[in-house]
């Protein structure tokens, strides 16, 4: 192949005595060498699973295209590669998981795919979360109720109610020309005394009237001559005692009480104020035992309706608007148990919350919940289940919460936040693909969200106008009480990012950092922030000071609260 001369040289041919073979062979030498045939450029798609999909915990072949890669692995483990094709089992833990594949190229760039899904077990979300909470009402807690018992068992209140039917006693002796009647002026007694004994199976109440005294006028005719006096009667204590049986019916408590006996300890009476002829026709029995009547009629009707009323108190129902959406909760008691301890309530959740967004799953994340380790000293302590907050997210993601649009032109999205993409005006779209859901790690709370499909379009930005991304957030939460409510306490989230589709020109890692400084995180975990709830209180009884914590199954967070 001839050769190009120099710029502002001349070319001489070669002399014609030059031997033709060495300027052959110089020739050669100096000819341009052929270009090196570029490296093959590798490619690499995770197939299987797909973004956005819900599984099964356990083992899963995950699966894809590998092509001019070497080194191929998922989650870190080595793939089999068969004719540009990959697959390698991986692990699901229960929640959202990030399957990540990559290889590396001829250039020794790594190239990756990454998947979010949401691995578990799914329970149908038409119906009530069973066993969503757990509450214990322990001996303190008794004994608040027991005090409340106290004020409402006035003596004036049983004084009325005799009065209502006096005479308490009345007779007639023709045949020894005596009448003879008594009415109940007013009984007294020092503060009462409540005590709740739980036992397997019921609940021992004892009600002790200290120094009970009873102002009787007696009055009638005795063979002819009119009278009236006053008679008196007196125990050092009325001590009552019964056993109550609790029990849920038709979603709410049902109290009811045994037979109430009267002991009057230390009985005693003066009559000694009645004519003599006449003290004889006083049946002290007789009233004693009209007293006595009225005092067991007096628990039986006030006892079981405060017992019901105060436990059916502990209902946390309510109605709230969330992100512009109404939010109902409703609960209902699906058992009652009475143990030596204390009284253990199983409330059951039904959650509404009107659907104004397109998403749909095969139901909320649920768990094997098991029994939790409810103690046993505070006054009130409960255990709120994973399941329950799982329904309520699950709910909230169908219902179109995590479906939002910021623009710059409603303000809704700050310009600054597009700075890092050169652009002053545009829009993020966020979409979730998967439900967030709350599970432990390492016996801690964890929220996640699987799969955000964030979109962000900047017309005129200078690095270009279109973004997708797909996102994953895990993000710590502290479980609190505070001001009477539980609520949540988010932590620092870590983001997984893959970008999707991009017209703007810069390295996935570059593009990768610029939206995670400009995704609100915090917009979106809003969602959790203001899922707080307030605690249910006893009978007016306000939470005074509680503690979260995670329960050893892996699947409540216990509370422990005393009561103000």
């Amino acid at each position: 192949m001839p050769l190009t001369p120099p710029a502002a040289s001349v070319y001489t041919p070669p002399e014609r005595g030059f031997p033709m073979l060495l300027y052959a062979f110089i020739l050669a030498g100096c000819e341009k060498p052929e270009a090196e045939a570029p490296a093959p450029a590798g490619l690499f798609v995770l197939q299987s699973p797909a973004g956005g999909v819900f599984l099964p915990a356990g083992t899963l072949e995950a699966s894809g295209k590998a092509v001019n890669l070497t080194d191929v692995q998922v989650n870190g483990v080595a793939a089999e590669v068969d004719a540009g094709t990959f697959a390698a089992e991986v692990e699901l833990q229960r929640g959202v998981n990030v399957v990540e594949g990559s290889g590396i190229d001829a250039t020794g760039h790594t190239i990756y795919d990454r998947n979010g899904v949401l691995a578990g077990d799914f329970e149908d979300d038409d119906g009530a979360v069973e066993d969503a909470l757990l509450l214990r009402v322990n001996d303190g807690g008794l004994r608040r109720i027991g005090e409340i018992g106290s004020d409402m068992l006035a003596s004036e209140s049983i004084s009325d109610a005799l009065s209502a039917i006096n005479p308490v006693y009345s007779d007639s002796y023709a045949w020894d020309y005596v009448i003879v009647a008594a009415d109940v002026e007013a009984v007294s007694y020092d503060s009462p005394e409540f005590e709740f004994t739980p036992r397997d199976g019921a609940l021992g109440l004892e009600v002790t009237l200290p120094n009970l005294y009873v102002d009787i006028y007696a009055y009638g005719e005795a063979f002819g001559f009119a009278f009236d006096s006053d008679v008196a009667m007196w125990a050092t204590s009325a001590v009552l005692t019964a056993d109550l049986h609790i029990s849920a019916k038709n979603g709410g408590i049902a109290v009811e009480i045994g037979e109430v006996t009267v002991d009057l300890k230390d009985f005693g009476y003066d009559t000694s104020l009645l004519p003599g002829d006449v003290e004889s026709y006083i049946l002290v029995e007789t009233i004693r035992d009209t007293i006595t009547g009225m005092l067991v009629e007096k628990v039986n009707e006030m006892v079981p309706p405060l017992l019901d009323e105060t436990l059916s108190g502990l209902d946390p129902s309510f109605s709230t608007e969330l992100m512009g959406l109404q939010v109902d909760l409703a609960f209902e008691f699906a058992k009652v148990d009475v143990d030596e301890d204390g009284v253990v309530l199983d409330l059951d959740m039904d959650v509404v919350i009107p659907s104004t967004g397109t998403a749909s799953g095969p139901g909320y994340l649920g768990a094997d919940l098991g029994t939790p380790d409810l103690d046993t000293h505070a006054d009130v302590s409960g255990a709120v289940s994973d399941n329950l907050l799982n329904r309520m997210l699950y709910e909230a993601w169908a219902g179109g919460l995590l479906e939002m649009r910021l623009s710059t032109d409603d303000g809704s999205l700050s310009a600054a936040m597009l700075a890092p993409l050169k652009a002053t005006e545009g829009t993020i779209t966020v979409s979730a693909l998967l439900p967030p859901v709350v599970v432990e790690r390492d016996g801690e709370l964890q929220a996640q969200m699987g799969e955000l499909i964030v979109d962000i379009n900047t017309p005129g930005g200078a690095l270009g106008d279109h973004l997708q991304a797909a996102v994953n957030v895990f993000v710590p939460l502290e479980v609190l009480v505070e001001g009477g409510a539980l609520t949540m306490k988010l932590g620092t989230p870590e983001v997984v990012l893959m970008v999707r589709e991009s017209t703007m020109g810069a390295t996935d890692e570059e593009m990768t950092t610029l939206v995670e400084q400009m995704l609100p995180i915090e917009l979106l975990f809003s969602l959790l922030g203001d899922f707080s709830f307030p605690l249910p209180s006893l009978y007016g009884l306000s939470i005074d000071e509680g503690e979260a914590k995670r329960d050893p199954s892996g699947v409540y967070t216990s509370l422990e609260v005393a009561l103000n």
